[in-house]
């Protein structure tokens, strides 16, 4: 998967160290730019995939000329914008409209921005992860002619090619996969039965092991339709989907915890570590 870099017009330092946390988190590059000439011509040379600035910085009217200039580098470049709106009350211009691509409302809630992200970039990861793909295989071909001309027509022995090659498309792995049809885990070949929400919770982390799920996103994932659900639910769930996949759920190796932000999976190391837990005999649950 890309890394996506987004750059940031914000002189909010305490809404920029939340950002900074949800970037960091989520393995997102972030650049914090000064809203002048230098930050503003900055963007025609790091291409940013996401602008993201605060609407009071371009509603000043002694900044028309960086405001101007950043519209004309914004549609030459054809980049995506973002704007914060930090007090919705606020009017905002209608010509906004022409070259902002969206308006977040409510920017220090951090699930609203985490939505938009991956909505927007949804679609350019499956693209890049199609395009990644695509240079694989052609790096396996020339390998393996390279293999055959190299040593007098022997056979080429294929070697796998460097990088992370979990897909978030089709989350099947190594040692954990998804069975659809019965609704289950499978880990090392045995069936690992788990109730609706057991499994919805862990086919949400597989869809992206790249990045870590905001404990709010997961909530509203598992419950969309309830809006008293808790993180007291979630840890439920949570301790309870441990106690069936890891082999001690108080210190957990597939599903781990990222401290003030939410889950993630970490399936390279566990699948090496899960390595112990090979005889063991998982008993289905009813």
């Amino acid at each position: 998967m890309k890394t996506i870099h987004i750059a940031v017009f914000d002189n909010d330092r305490c809404f920029l160290s939340l950002l900074k946390g949800y970037c960091y988190a989520n393995h997102i590059e972030m650049t914090e730019s000064g809203f002048n000439r230098d930050g503003i011509n900055k963007l025609e040379q790091i291409k940013p995939d996401l602008i993201i600035i605060s609407l009071d910085l371009i509603s000043t009217s002694n900044k028309c000329l960086e405001t101007d200039l950043l519209m004309r580098i914004v549609l030459r470049n054809q980049l995506t914008i973002c704007g914060l709106n930090k007090s919705p009350t606020d009017s905002i211009s209608t010509g906004l409209s022409e070259w902002i691509d969206v308006i977040i409302n409510d920017p220090f809630d951090i699930s609203e921005i985490d939505r938009y992200l991956k909505k927007t970039f949804y679609l350019l990861n499956i693209v890049l992860t199609e395009k990644r793909r695509g240079e694989n295989r052609r790096s396996d071909t020339e390998r393996r002619r390279a293999g055959l001309n190299g040593n007098g027509g022997e056979s080429y022995k294929e070697t796998k090619v460097p990088g992370n090659q979990h897909k978030a498309e089709n989350p099947a792995f190594k040692n954990i996969q998804i069975d659809q049809r019965s609704k289950c885990v499978i880990l090392k070949g045995k069936k690992v039965f788990l109730t609706p929400k057991e499994f919805e919770l862990i086919e949400l982390l597989l869809t992206d092991v790249d990045r870590t799920f905001m404990t709010d996103e997961i909530i509203n994932h598992l419950w969309p339709d309830n809006k008293r659900a808790t993180k007291s639910d979630l840890y439920q769930y949570m301790h309870l989907l441990r106690k069936k996949i890891e082999e001690d759920p108080n210190n957990p190796q597939w599903i781990m915890t990222v401290k003030g932000f939410g889950y993630r999976l970490n399936i390279d190391e566990a699948e090496e570590m899960h390595q112990k837990i090979l005889g063991r005999q998982i008993e289905p649950v009813t």
